[in-house]
């Protein structure tokens, strides 16, 4: 009789501890699901909270002489965002390229005309100032320091894909320190950060935001498959470069890069 007894008891404890293991790996799991929604939240709050410094670029593109008889003008979207209470916004120098004054629209419809004050076509970053006095309005955004980023990090971005506002797409750095040459230029923009968030026709612009709501990069590009679709390829121009540039084109209009050869 002795031996059914350790059987039993045996048993029981294996029945039991069955029991504790599905408890612990249960709570487990729910802690995991737990952190998702945090992890989640913490992004929907993060939108909230900048989503209002993040401006839709439009300008009209004029005919040129090579187009056909009544052609109308052909309206270009880009986004961009407030750097400074007085107005200025940073956006890429191929959004308002060739041009003087352009719309601005904010994510709550009001819109405004805005000047074209400075532009780097090498490092593809422009400063435009919105003619009427918001001040009081606006909320700009904090400049991150982008030697800082990891590969890994949870990324944001911010823009107006297709003109259609207020989009966020979410991704990670996938690595750093990329160089991409600029259009018509023997110039490239060094330490760009290379992300897998989704940039469209229209994102150009737009604010790259880490979890702590700094803007760590401007995005420029996303590089499209051989079918015309995203390739999860996203690119931008980082921060220490818009915080070094950007104050110069607000005081001189323009950017002077040294060069290195023999003239």
């Amino acid at each position: 009789m002795k031996k059914p007894v350790l059987i039993l008891m045996m048993s029981s404890i294996l029945v039991f501890s069955g029991v504790i293991f599905h408890v612990e790996k249960f709570e487990i799991f729910a802690q995991t699901e737990d952190e998702k929604d945090s992890n989640l939240v913490s992004i929907s709050e993060i939108f909230k909270d900048v989503q209002g410094s993040v401006v839709q670029i439009t300008r009209e593109n004029q005919p040129t002489s090579n187009d056909a008889p009544g052609d109308e003008n052909v309206t270009s979207l880009g986004s961009g965002f407030v750097f400074d209470n007085q107005g200025r916004i940073i956006t890429n120098h191929h959004v308002v390229r060739d041009s003087k004054d352009v719309d601005v629209t904010f994510i709550d419809g009001n819109r405004y005309v805005a000047s074209v004050i400075g532009s780097d076509p090498f490092n593809d970053i422009a400063v435009i100032d919105i003619t009427q006095n918001i001040s009081g309005q606006l909320n700009p955004l904090r400049l991150g320091n982008s030697s800082a980023v990891e590969v890994g990090d949870q990324v944001i971005a911010i823009g107006n894909p297709y003109g259609l506002a207020g989009s966020m797409t979410v991704g990670i750095v996938s690595q750093k320190g990329r160089l991409i040459s600029t259009e018509g230029s023997a110039f490239s923009i060094p330490s760009v950060i290379q992300t897998d968030a989704l940039i469209n026709p229209g994102n150009s612009g737009g604010p790259l935001i880490n979890v702590n709501e700094e803007v760590i990069g401007m995005n420029t590009a996303g590089v499209l498959s051989d079918s015309g679709s995203f390739s999860g390829i996203g690119l931008a121009v980082p921060s220490n470069t818009i915080s070094k540039i950007a104050p110069v084109l607000i005081s001189k209009g323009n950017y002077t890069h040294p060069w290195l050869g023999i003239s």
